[in-house]
């Protein structure tokens, strides 16, 4: 049995001071590097929409495009120039979306809903 007293404290846990610098630097290049690949990736696409009248209607919407196009991050419905067509913004992480594949997404809902246009953003 060794006594406390003459017994080295030693902590196989902790790293190295140096190992720790390592793994933070390891981190943080890894965490840098992810984030300036999602700012890539990342494609906005703007078009029109028929047929959004309430905010079910824009959950529909909203849901089906974000459920079933592949890489979708976000949609978002918003007031068009004019009552009848409503603008309609989706940010995805690939540059396949289409208004065929959007309009293919909305499933049961393209009866009611109508993507007039559907374009990459510049």
């Amino acid at each position: 049995m060794l006594d406390k007293t003459t017994s080295r404290r030693f902590d196989v846990n902790t790293p190295p001071a140096t190992m720790k610098k390592s793994l933070l630097a390891i981190s943080l290049l890894l965490s840098v590097a992810l984030q300036a690949a999602d700012e890539k990736k990342a494609v906005t696409y703007e078009g029109q929409i028929t047929g959004v009248v309430c905010v079910s209607c824009k959950a529909h919407i909203t849901g089906s495009l974000t459920q079933k196009l592949p890489g979708v991050i976000s949609v978002d419905v918003k007031a068009g120039d004019n009552a009848d067509q409503q603008k309609l913004i989706i940010v995805a992480n690939n540059d396949a979306v289409t208004k065929e594949s959007a309009t293919k997404a909305l499933g049961t809902f393209a009866k009611n809903y109508q993507i007039l246009s559907l374009a990459r953003k510049p």
